[in-house]
């Protein structure tokens, strides 16, 4: 059974790649106290184990997954990477020399010191400091070796994965127990004061998780529209533009029996029911207008977002509120405040 298992993965290895992925996803889920692996780290692991059996990858397949890879992370972290060079790019630049100089030498060091050859030492360098672009350059690297047979090479490339995915466990979940703990003490410093005055300056003000405060900067609130108030008989837009330049946003309306998720068209009018959205301050100040306050459960249920929201848009990059309102852009934003 187990020698019909390992050929079928032998002769199928698009089978061990997935099945490499199901393993690891389930060990990376698995917590041991407050400790988890993570997804990275078990499918690393995972691939360590498969990769027992003796199964061959083809090497186009390695590269294009491995590009993959670089890309996505590149993707994900390339905008913050550009935005952090115009804040203080100089320190960044040096801090970065610093940090390759000192794992390079650390990497080489421990390698000759344990008598790693060339693929260890690579795997070594990329899996403790979690720097996989390492993978790439040291293949190409060991492939443009000359004088060095081509078994030799590829026991090198070979070793290099197993090396990568055993020392990245504690290049992930080492360096995040030294650096909460050894770190700070070696630092001399308070680390959750200084989280603390950190999330002050972020603006964070969440106590603890779960903790939130019961003050909420934007409201909805039900309005019936008397006969003498200034929006009996204009459209929703004549309405929100009368309020300008505060902003509010007529989410909802109650006509009779039926609720209409209204059109800049449609036209308001004496009895009906309307959701208005703004400021606290604004509603206090403008609501009173509209008519007098109902409640009104079954209007004002609907669906809301908190989203966190990445500028990409170079012509939007460096625009205040009040300039971006302004724009095509945000004049149909109905409904959406920051």
């Amino acid at each position: 059974m187990i020698h019909w298992l390992v050929q079928t993965l032998r002769d199928h290895p698009e089978i061990a790649v997935f099945l490499t992925l199901a393993i690891g996803f389930f060990i990376g889920k698995i917590k041991v106290g407050k400790f988890t692996l993570g997804s990275v780290t078990g499918v690393l692991l995972a691939g360590v184990l498969v990769g027992q059996l003796h199964i061959t990858i083809s090497p186009n397949v390695k590269a294009i997954f491995f590009l993959m890879f670089l890309f996505a992370v590149g993707y994900s972290v390339g905008p913050q990477f550009f935005r952090g060079l115009k804040s203080g790019g100089l320190a960044q630049v040096l801090f970065a020399v610093i940090v390759c100089v000192t794992c390079l030498l650390t990497a080489y060091v421990a390698a000759r010191t344990c008598g790693l050859d060339v693929g260890f030492g690579a795997g070594l360098l990329s899996g403790a400091c979690t720097i996989s672009a390492v993978l790439g350059v040291a293949t190409d690297s060991i492939n443009q070796l000359a004088n060095v047979a081509a078994d030799q090479k590829k026991l090198f490339l070979d070793h290099m994965p197993v090396a990568y995915a055993v020392t990245y466990l504690f290049g992930t979940a080492g360096s995040a127990w030294f650096l909460s703990s050894i770190g700070p003490k070696l630092l001399r410093v308070n680390l959750a004061e200084e989280c603390k005055k950190l999330e002050a300056q972020m603006g964070a003000t969440e106590a603890e998780p779960g903790v939130v405060s019961a003050y909420h900067k934007f409201v909805v609130r039900a309005y019936r529209v008397s006969a003498d108030s200034f929006c009996a008989n204009k459209t929703v837009d004549e309405t929100e533009q009368h309020c300008l330049p505060l902003r509010v946003c007529i989410e909802r309306i109650r006509q009779g029996k039926k609720i209409i998720e209204p059109a800049i068209d449609q036209v308001i009018h004496a009895g009906d029911v309307v959701a208005l959205a703004a400021r606290r301050d604004v509603e206090l100040r403008e609501g009173p207008t509209f008519g007098i306050e109902v409640d009104d459960p079954t209007l004002l249920d609907f669906p809301a977002e908190l989203l966190d929201v990445v500028i990409t848009r170079r012509k939007i990059d460096g625009m205040t509120l009040q300039e971006l309102t302004k724009t095509d852009t945000g004049r149909n934003a109905r409904g959406i405040f920051v």
